[in-house]
């Protein structure tokens, strides 16, 4: 079983036991997209915010979601609910004009909550903007 596979389904267990113990609260529609897209209902997961467009793809470990897996999900970087919450970043995240950003043909967003900054790496598609990376940084 390779690392991706192992961290996913690790991700799928840790969503269903916050499920769980969710009682009869709701997932929020792009939290819905989001757990779709890990679950494999969907083959990407396309976010509308603000008037623009968000799309994470699989991808490999240098972009995309199984790189977020591979080398972001763990319990001393991103938690499940850090990826649900991907979107959020998207939405409520200020644009850094040069910090993290190796190629200035990407964009990073950076949204610090509970004292955690996150930063989401996005570069510009025909669809709108697409997920290079996810990670936390302390």
């Amino acid at each position: 079983m390779s690392l991706y596979s192992e961290r996913l389904a690790h991700l799928k267990r840790e969503i269903q036991s916050n499920q769980s113990n969710r009682k009869k609260k709701r997932w929020k529609p792009n939290q819905k997209i989001m757990i779709d897209f890990i679950n494999g209902v969907t083959n990407k997961a396309v976010f509308q915010v603000k008037g623009k467009t968000l799309l994470l793809k699989q991808g490999n470990e240098s972009f995309g979601f199984k790189k977020i897996i591979v080398k972001h999900y763990n319990s001393n970087d991103l938690s499940a609910l850090d990826i649900v919450n991907i979107s959020e970043v998207f939405e409520r995240g200020i644009t850094l004009n040069e910090e993290g950003v190796s190629d200035n043909d990407n964009t990073v967003y950076n949204h610090t909550k509970d004292g955690k900054k996150r930063l989401l790496v996005t570069g510009k598609n025909e669809l709108g903007e697409i997920v290079i990376s996810y990670y936390r940084k302390t």
